[in-house]
Protein backbone atom coordinates (compact mmCIF):
# COMPACT_ATOMS: atom_id res chain seq x y z
CA UNK A 1 0.00 0.00 0.00
CA UNK A 2 2.75 2.55 0.86
CA UNK A 3 4.15 1.65 -2.57
CA UNK A 4 1.04 2.81 -4.50
CA UNK A 5 0.82 5.85 -2.01
CA UNK A 6 4.18 6.95 -2.73
CA UNK A 7 3.83 6.08 -7.06
CA UNK A 8 0.75 8.57 -6.69
CA UNK A 9 2.48 11.38 -4.94
CA UNK A 10 5.43 10.81 -7.67
CA UNK A 11 3.28 11.53 -10.38
CA UNK A 12 1.46 14.64 -8.65
CA UNK A 13 4.84 15.89 -8.40
CA UNK A 14 5.89 15.23 -12.03
CA UNK A 15 2.14 16.05 -13.15
CA UNK A 16 2.58 19.68 -11.31
CA UNK A 17 6.04 20.45 -12.71
CA UNK A 18 4.44 19.51 -16.01
CA UNK A 19 2.06 21.77 -15.60
CA UNK A 20 3.78 24.50 -14.59
CA UNK A 21 6.52 24.21 -17.57
CA UNK A 22 3.66 24.40 -19.70
CA UNK A 23 1.88 27.41 -17.78
CA UNK A 24 5.44 29.20 -18.24
CA UNK A 25 4.74 28.73 -22.05
CA UNK A 26 7.73 29.20 -24.85
CA UNK A 27 8.07 32.84 -23.71
CA UNK A 28 10.11 31.87 -20.13
CA UNK A 29 7.59 32.84 -17.85
CA UNK A 30 4.42 32.32 -15.97
CA UNK A 31 1.32 35.12 -15.40
CA UNK A 32 0.69 34.79 -11.64
CA UNK A 33 3.77 33.55 -10.79
CA UNK A 34 5.53 35.27 -7.49
CA UNK A 35 8.04 37.26 -9.00
CA UNK A 36 10.84 35.89 -6.79
CA UNK A 37 10.83 32.47 -9.16
CA UNK A 38 13.14 34.74 -11.30
CA UNK A 39 16.19 36.91 -11.36
CA UNK A 40 15.60 40.51 -10.77
CA UNK A 41 17.27 43.80 -9.91
CA UNK A 42 16.40 44.38 -5.60
CA UNK A 43 14.69 47.24 -7.44
CA UNK A 44 11.54 47.71 -9.59
CA UNK A 45 12.75 49.84 -12.69
CA UNK A 46 9.23 51.59 -12.30
CA UNK A 47 6.07 51.77 -9.90
CA UNK A 48 2.78 53.24 -10.15
CA UNK A 49 0.44 53.02 -6.87
CA UNK A 50 1.15 49.17 -6.01
CA UNK A 51 1.87 48.12 -9.34
CA UNK A 52 6.08 47.51 -9.90
CA UNK A 53 7.74 46.98 -13.11
CA UNK A 54 11.13 44.33 -12.67
CA UNK A 55 13.67 43.43 -15.56
CA UNK A 56 13.90 40.01 -15.20
CA UNK A 57 16.04 37.06 -16.65
CA UNK A 58 14.09 33.80 -17.48
CA UNK A 59 15.54 30.07 -16.33
CA UNK A 60 15.23 29.51 -20.28
CA UNK A 61 14.85 32.36 -22.23
CA UNK A 62 12.81 32.40 -25.76
CA UNK A 63 16.24 33.26 -28.34
CA UNK A 64 13.81 36.08 -30.53
CA UNK A 65 14.00 38.18 -27.02
CA UNK A 66 17.08 39.86 -25.59
CA UNK A 67 15.04 42.30 -23.01
CA UNK A 68 12.36 40.73 -20.37
CA UNK A 69 10.01 42.87 -17.75
CA UNK A 70 7.20 42.37 -15.93
CA UNK A 71 4.89 44.48 -14.37
CA UNK A 72 3.56 42.76 -10.38
CA UNK A 73 0.98 43.36 -7.97
CA UNK A 74 1.68 42.43 -4.67
CA UNK A 75 4.11 40.57 -5.63
CA UNK A 76 2.79 38.58 -8.61
CA UNK A 77 3.52 38.95 -12.82
CA UNK A 78 0.12 40.17 -14.31
CA UNK A 79 2.17 41.59 -17.61
CA UNK A 80 4.46 40.47 -19.45
CA UNK A 81 6.33 41.94 -21.81
CA UNK A 82 9.42 40.55 -24.07
CA UNK A 83 11.39 42.60 -26.78
CA UNK A 84 13.54 41.53 -29.70
CA UNK A 85 16.87 42.75 -29.99
CA UNK A 86 17.65 46.21 -31.65
CA UNK A 87 17.57 46.01 -36.08
CA UNK A 88 19.09 49.15 -37.01
CA UNK A 89 18.34 48.28 -40.87
CA UNK A 90 16.21 49.84 -42.85
CA UNK A 91 13.71 47.42 -43.84
CA UNK A 92 13.74 45.75 -40.39
CA UNK A 93 14.31 42.28 -41.52
CA UNK A 94 15.12 41.17 -38.25
CA UNK A 95 12.31 42.75 -36.74
CA UNK A 96 9.92 41.43 -38.99
CA UNK A 97 11.31 37.84 -39.13
CA UNK A 98 10.76 38.15 -35.25
CA UNK A 99 7.15 39.38 -35.70
CA UNK A 100 5.96 36.38 -38.15
CA UNK A 101 7.59 33.86 -36.36
CA UNK A 102 5.91 34.94 -33.51
CA UNK A 103 2.47 35.68 -35.40
CA UNK A 104 2.95 31.33 -36.49
CA UNK A 105 3.28 30.53 -32.92
CA UNK A 106 -0.01 32.83 -31.56
CA UNK A 107 -2.45 31.67 -34.22
CA UNK A 108 -1.31 28.23 -33.58
CA UNK A 109 -1.96 28.82 -29.96
CA UNK A 110 -4.80 30.81 -29.78
CA UNK A 111 -6.35 31.06 -33.35
CA UNK A 112 -7.03 33.71 -35.27
CA UNK A 113 -6.11 37.40 -34.16
CA UNK A 114 -9.00 40.29 -33.61
CA UNK A 115 -6.57 42.40 -34.82
CA UNK A 116 -4.37 41.24 -37.64
CA UNK A 117 -1.93 44.58 -39.70
CA UNK A 118 -1.19 42.45 -43.07
CA UNK A 119 0.64 45.46 -44.01
CA UNK A 120 3.22 46.00 -42.05
CA UNK A 121 5.45 45.78 -45.51
CA UNK A 122 3.55 48.29 -47.03
CA UNK A 123 5.01 51.01 -45.00
CA UNK A 124 7.45 50.88 -47.50
CA UNK A 125 11.41 49.81 -47.78
CA UNK A 126 12.43 52.25 -44.81
CA UNK A 127 9.91 50.55 -42.15
CA UNK A 128 12.66 52.07 -39.70
CA UNK A 129 12.06 55.49 -40.52
CA UNK A 130 7.89 54.49 -40.21
CA UNK A 131 8.23 52.88 -37.36
CA UNK A 132 10.27 55.85 -35.55
CA UNK A 133 7.66 58.82 -37.23
CA UNK A 134 4.67 57.18 -36.11
CA UNK A 135 6.28 56.04 -32.71
CA UNK A 136 5.64 52.20 -33.38
CA UNK A 137 2.39 50.13 -34.03
CA UNK A 138 0.49 47.08 -32.87
CA UNK A 139 0.27 44.93 -35.28
CA UNK A 140 -1.76 41.27 -33.48
CA UNK A 141 -4.03 41.19 -30.62
CA UNK A 142 -5.92 38.45 -29.12
CA UNK A 143 -8.21 39.14 -25.93
CA UNK A 144 -10.14 36.37 -24.34
CA UNK A 145 -12.82 36.23 -21.81
CA UNK A 146 -12.72 35.82 -18.18
CA UNK A 147 -14.33 32.16 -18.27
CA UNK A 148 -11.83 31.04 -20.40
CA UNK A 149 -8.89 30.19 -17.24
CA UNK A 150 -6.52 28.31 -20.02
CA UNK A 151 -5.95 31.56 -21.73
CA UNK A 152 -4.92 35.43 -20.36
CA UNK A 153 -6.63 37.83 -20.59
CA UNK A 154 -4.70 39.45 -23.75
CA UNK A 155 -2.10 39.19 -25.60
CA UNK A 156 -0.20 42.18 -27.91
CA UNK A 157 2.47 42.23 -30.43
CA UNK A 158 4.15 45.50 -31.47
CA UNK A 159 6.83 46.93 -33.71
CA UNK A 160 8.71 49.55 -32.76
CA UNK A 161 11.13 52.72 -33.71
CA UNK A 162 13.33 54.34 -30.98
CA UNK A 163 17.08 55.59 -30.64
CA UNK A 164 19.80 53.35 -29.20
CA UNK A 165 22.22 54.28 -26.66
CA UNK A 166 24.58 54.30 -29.54
CA UNK A 167 22.12 57.37 -31.52
CA UNK A 168 21.25 54.96 -34.43
CA UNK A 169 17.81 54.61 -34.34
CA UNK A 170 16.25 50.98 -35.04
CA UNK A 171 13.33 48.69 -35.09
CA UNK A 172 12.02 46.25 -32.51
CA UNK A 173 9.27 43.51 -32.08
CA UNK A 174 7.57 43.41 -28.06
CA UNK A 175 5.28 41.08 -27.30
CA UNK A 176 2.63 41.81 -24.37
CA UNK A 177 0.43 39.39 -22.62
CA UNK A 178 -1.59 40.28 -19.43
CA UNK A 179 -3.63 38.50 -17.08
CA UNK A 180 -7.59 39.25 -17.05
CA UNK A 181 -7.17 41.54 -13.98
CA UNK A 182 -4.21 43.91 -15.41
CA UNK A 183 -6.59 46.35 -17.37
CA UNK A 184 -8.51 47.11 -14.07
CA UNK A 185 -5.21 47.00 -11.71
CA UNK A 186 -3.78 49.55 -13.70
CA UNK A 187 -6.55 52.12 -14.13
CA UNK A 188 -6.46 51.31 -10.34
CA UNK A 189 -3.15 52.96 -10.21
CA UNK A 190 -4.04 55.72 -12.60
CA UNK A 191 -7.02 56.97 -10.17
CA UNK A 192 -4.67 56.31 -7.10
CA UNK A 193 -1.65 58.63 -8.78
CA UNK A 194 -4.48 61.44 -10.17
CA UNK A 195 -5.64 61.17 -6.77
CA UNK A 196 -2.34 61.70 -5.01
CA UNK A 197 -0.88 64.90 -7.36
CA UNK A 198 -4.70 66.60 -7.09
CA UNK A 199 -4.61 69.51 -4.50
Amino acid sequence: MKYMQLAFFVAVFFFCKAACALGAGVFGLELGSEIDRYGHGAQPVSERWEMKMYEVTPPSPDARFDTYAVDTFQGRIIRIMASSSDDSSADGASTLEVLHSLKDELVARYGEPSLNVEDVEDAGSDLLAYLVDEGGMEVLEWTFSASDTEKPGAVYVFLAGSETDAGKKASYCTLYMENQDYPAISDLADQKEQAAVQP
